[in-house]
């Protein structure tokens, strides 16, 4: 019998009553239920924050957790190509040649949330920077272009910006909010509920997310690199290049640096918290924007990560999305291309969202096979993806969730 294809009852919605194990095991960390419902939360051993919850969070946890049966119902509506619901689909990137090659990539989102402010659109920009410590990140409130740029790069460590996201909130002030793919997805549904929040949080911003990895991994990072959290003054993940090196700089001045394919490829994205493994949205399917690495191809057909000039992709995936980076283009803010082969050229330059969503059949079905928890996705929906990858690949996939399970990792 194929591995792939049980019972016909294994078809139905696998897991679809939730429940506390579902919701404890695949919490995304975000900290909106604490924001809102006070919900108690710990810390595992690697450093990922997560919610104990009662049996009345667990009601809400379904309506609005990314693991949830609402949530991903709406995930698996935006996902009728892999790539989701859109506007439109453009290549772009900052007018400025310091936003450019100070944030991660293009520098697209850090330079709409600069339009917003500069034109009085919103009163403020609610996003991440790093913290006190190194490999820390804390939730600000971004007011002036200096803001914002404090907040340029990618953050590859912890981050819960919605745990005190209605107790940040000013008066009748408005604002945009920029988050990983999960934290946008729990905040769109929860502003279903709550009108008067959906009023003040005018935007949604996403960038492509491969996974959230451990403090646990960070510090691996930081002895490879020569310094600890108690020496480091600062750890650049990425940025001042595209896709640029990790690099820190110790107390002493001392600084050392690695390629971004070594730092993310061989320690960070090994050690990721459990739900990215098993999430299907990566790339802000419920984002007004969402932006990534529109990374230049190699003559093989791989991804090109030495140093160039930094290009998103820009999905406008909301009418007001469309309509914000028309108006920032119009004023010279950012300067963006239509991408009309995105259906064929993505798949290769972000290959890992693809073959996640392409293979997530395969996950679940080794996840069932020994009657493990899972995120509440329909398994037929997820079988319609099943002949977009190779069945090598699909085996593979199977096979490494099987091995990450009885080794005691899943």
């Amino acid at each position: 019998m194929n591995i792939f294809f049980f019972c016909s009852c294994c078809e139905l919605r696998f897991m679809a009553i939730a429940n506390k194990e579902i919701f404890q095991k695949y919490c995304c960390g975000c900290g909106l239920c604490h924001s809102v419902n006070r919900t108690e939360m710990d810390v595992d051993e690697k450093g990922f924050p997560h919610a104990i919850l009662s049996g009345q969070d667990v009601k809400w946890c379904i309506h609005i957790c990314p693991a949830g049966s609402e949530n991903a119902r709406k995930q698996m509506q935006l996902l009728k190509d892999l790539w989701g619901d859109t506007e439109k689909v453009l290549l772009g990137w900052s007018n400025d040649s310091y936003v450019r090659r100070t944030a991660s990539s293009g520098g697209v989102l850090s330079e709409l949330c600069i339009y917003l402010l500069d034109h009085h659109i919103v009163d403020g920009i609610i996003q991440t920077r790093a913290g006190k410590v190194s490999i820390e990140t804390e939730t600000v409130i971004s007011r002036t272009r200096e803001d914002i740029l404090s907040c340029a790069g990618s953050r590859y460590s912890i981050s819960s910006p919605l745990m005190n996201l209605k107790q940040m909130i000013h008066g009748d002030e408005s604002y945009a909010f920029v988050g990983k793919p999960c934290d946008v997805s729990a905040l769109k549904m929860y502003l279903r509920q709550d009108e008067k929040l959906k009023n003040q949080i005018k935007y949604c911003f996403s960038f492509f997310c491969a996974g959230e990895p451990s403090r646990s991994s960070n510090e691996v990072l930081l002895s490879e690199l020569g310094s600890d959290c108690s020496r480091c003054v600062n750890l650049t993940y990425r940025g001042n290049g595209w896709p640029g090196n990790t690099s820190v700089t110790n107390k002493d001045g001392s600084g050392q640096a690695m390629s971004y394919e070594n730092s993310w490829g061989r320690i960070l994205g090994r050690d990721i918290r459990p739900f990215c493994r098993f999430c299907m949205d990566g790339i802000g399917l419920l984002a007004d924007i969402s932006c990534g690495d529109a990374w230049y191809m190699t003559d093989a057909g791989e991804p090109d990560f030495s140093e160039n000039e930094g290009r998103n992709v820009i999905f406008a995936r909301t009418p007001i999305g469309a309509a914000l980076v028309e108006e920032a283009e119009k004023e010279n803010y950012i300067q963006v291309v239509n991408y009309n082969n995105y259906q064929n050229e993505l798949c290769h330059i972000q290959r890992y969202q693809y073959e996640r969503k392409a293979t997530m059949y395969s996950m679940l079905c080794a996840l069932m096979f020994f009657r493990k928890a899972a995120p509440c996705y329909d398994m037929r929906e997820l079988r319609s993806f099943f002949t977009k990858v190779s069945i090598k690949k699909q085996v593979r996939k199977f096979l490494g969730t099987c091995k990450r399970i009885m080794n005691g990792k899943i």
